[in-house]
């Protein structure tokens, strides 16, 4: 069976294409840093466990991060509903398609993330009181995360190639993986590895904050937080170039000088990146900040592009029939803007009390 046979016809879309494009790649990069936060922060607080045996030390070599988990997690959440509405929009055809070809996989990932979010709540109220107790429910919770970041590299793997899903033919009870991709496991292990790269840097923010209000305890601790990011990062660097050489060779050769706006973008995230290693193992945490963003701007602009190399003699998404309805799109845009002024205002809130906390 010809499996682009199976791709249904996509709708026509209420904006200009390319507007919707900066839209997600915007938000998307908002949502997966708030994620990385969450995935990198519990492994982080998992292997702090194990070394220290859920002591006190233990516990607050992390510091105040488990308490701030299940809020980037309900941010991140809420955030992200945006990016999947422009994905909807661009590549419903193809991402809900892939969605169905997996089906019990992705449905399972609501309950999942139900438990994971009480694995880390149960973690929090323990404290060290109950240490076993703290270390299964963290433990449960990354397992879970872990999960569920596999299932969604498979399903954006089997969104870019079309062309595998008439294995659904042997596996037609929606539990098909797109495990005979190439390049799917060092998709997922950079995703993993950026997380930790993050999380390290997000205890370092943490304690960085502390620090500026006078915690004689948080330099150590903002230091020990950018040699997690130092490490973490060197070695999503080395899982990365892992990820472009198991791309189709055509797509490979892209980032090797085949396009020159693919491969600058290739250097200068290699650049950054590097960078950012730098920064962090001199103890600098503002520039080792502003290289990561840096970094993560390029990781998405390299995300789409390689997309559409995917895609590309297959659907683009400017042959999208356009039907303008800017009315609907400019409400939409305004009660964006306005749950995203809410949001900042809500974390500021927060850092503030934590800051008249820090003074008392």
């Amino acid at each position: 069976m010809n499996s682009l046979a199976m791709i249904p016809t996509p709708e026509p879309i209420p904006a200009p294409w390319w507007l919707f494009e900066i839209l997600n790649g915007v938000l998307f990069l908002v949502h997966i840093l708030l994620v990385n936060v969450v995935l990198g922060g519990s492994l982080i607080l998992l292997a702090t466990r194990v070394r220290t045996g859920g002591s006190e030390l233990g516990r607050t070599l992390s510091g105040a991060v488990p308490n701030k988990l299940p809020t980037a997690l309900a941010m991140a959440i809420t955030i992200g509903i945006a990016p999947l509405l422009f994905v909807q929009v661009l590549y419903g055809h193809l991402f809900y398609s892939s969605s169905v070809l997996i089906g019990r996989w992705w449905l399972a990932v609501i309950p999942v993330l139900i438990l994971a979010y009480y694995g880390i709540y149960v973690h929090n109220r323990t404290g060290t009181s109950k240490p076993l107790l703290g270390t299964a429910a963290i433990a449960v919770s990354c397992v879970l995360f872990l999960y569920i970041s596999f299932v969604y590299v498979n399903n954006l793997t089997l969104t870019e190639r079309p062309e595998a899903w008439s294995a659904y033919l042997g596996s037609r009870g929606g539990t098909l993986l797109n495990t005979s991709d190439p390049t799917l496991l060092a998709r997922w292990l950079h995703f993993v590895t950026a997380s930790v790269a993050i999380g390290g840097l997000f205890m370092a923010f943490v304690w960085w904050r502390r620090e500026r209000h006078g915690d004689a305890r948080a330099p150590l601790r903002v230091q020990r937080g950018l040699r997690v990011f130092a490490i973490a990062t060197i070695v999503q660097v080395i899982v990365g170039f892992a990820w472009l050489i198991s791309l189709p060779r055509p797509i490979m050769l892209e980032y090797m000088g085949g396009s020159i706006a693919r491969t600058v973008l290739l250097m200068l995230g290699i650049v950054l990146a590097f960078g950012a290693v730098a920064m962090s193992l001199m103890g600098r945490f503002l520039p080792t900040l502003f290289h990561l963003l840096g970094i993560a701007a390029v990781m998405v602009t390299m995300r789409v592009l390689l997309r559409y190399s995917y895609l590309r003699d297959i659907f683009e998404p400017s042959s999208l029939e356009l039907k303008p309805q800017y009315g609907v799109l400019a409400l939409f845009l305004v009660i964006l803007v306005a749950g995203l002024l809410a949001v900042w205002v809500m974390i500021r809130g927060v850092l503030a009390a934590e800051a008249g906390r820090a003074h008392s």
